[in-house]
């Protein structure tokens, strides 16, 4: 039988076939799926929530996250500890913090996992999440920890504002091109992102040097306009995860 001809049995063969009604395709699937549980012998497994999720990701990731998280603090108490006009160079610093998240972030990717890690129960976007999140309580608290030990070496409290400005500013342009490169699934510019964070520090640290004025009181609405504009463009992406997690959808690279 040539291949034409073939072609036109099937095609035949299937037209001949009765409409499929979608109640009794509905009503058959569930039938399988019943008989499929009472042979396999297991009740409904009932999804994990995400707080239990959270909960397993600390148990496997929060020993990396942490750890990295404070080995950046204690870098940062020293280098700032002995370094003068320290709140200058606050800025310099902080995207290493992004910088630290980098090998939890990716390292699906690095060990060749992320299509084992595509096809769990869990989204993507899910796993991205609860990263962020530890990631997040830990930044929180190794920042915290460090602008303590700033306002005790100059033993005043003054000027704190713009120093939780000069943190936070760097840190949220560093996370938001994190989260971008993570979006836009570019594998290959992963490389390029941690050297633009390194570099970045030398930025800021060549601007306390050769602009102080950048970090005069004059200058704090210009911290906070940058802010304002950065910390919208993390909430976006913060906000993008979410819609994926709601839907289900994957998030992230693959390789």
């Amino acid at each position: 039988m040539k291949n034409s001809e073939l072609k036109a049995y099937l095609q035949s063969s299937f037209q001949q076939g009765t409409a499929v009604r979608p109640s009794k395709k509905e009503k058959t699937v569930a039938e399988c799926r019943k008989i499929m549980r009472e042979q396999a012998g297991s009740p409904i497994e009932e999804r994990t929530g995400f707080w239990q999720f959270l909960s397993d990701v600390f148990r496997f990731e929060g020993a990396s996250i942490f750890g990295l998280q404070v080995g950046v603090m204690l870098l940062l108490c020293i280098q700032l500890g002995i370094i003068e006009e320290a709140v200058h160079y606050i800025p310099a610093f902080t995207p290493l913090f992004a910088l630290a998240m980098m090998p939890v972030l990716f390292r699906s990717q690095f060990y060749k996992m992320g299509e084992m890690e595509a096809v769990t129960r869990s989204s993507g976007a899910e796993i991205i999440l609860a990263k962020l999140i530890l990631a997040g309580a830990a930044n929180l608290v190794c920042m915290t920890a460090v602008l303590s030990m700033v306002l005790y070496v100059r033993q005043s409290s003054e000027g704190i504002g713009r120093m939780i400005l000069y943190g936070l500013v760097p840190y949220l342009v560093s996370m938001s091109a994190l989260l971008r490169l993570i979006r836009l699934k570019r594998k290959e510019k992963i490389l390029i992102c941690a050297v633009a964070m390194t570099g970045s520090c030398v930025v800021w640290g060549v601007s306390a040097k050769a602009l102080p004025q950048l970090y005069e009181t004059s200058a704090t609405g210009l911290w906070m306009v940058l802010f304002v504009v950065f910390a919208g463009f993390f909430g976006r992406e913060i906000g993008f995860i979410l819609e994926q997690k709601r839907e289900g959808k994957l998030y992230g690279i693959i390789g």
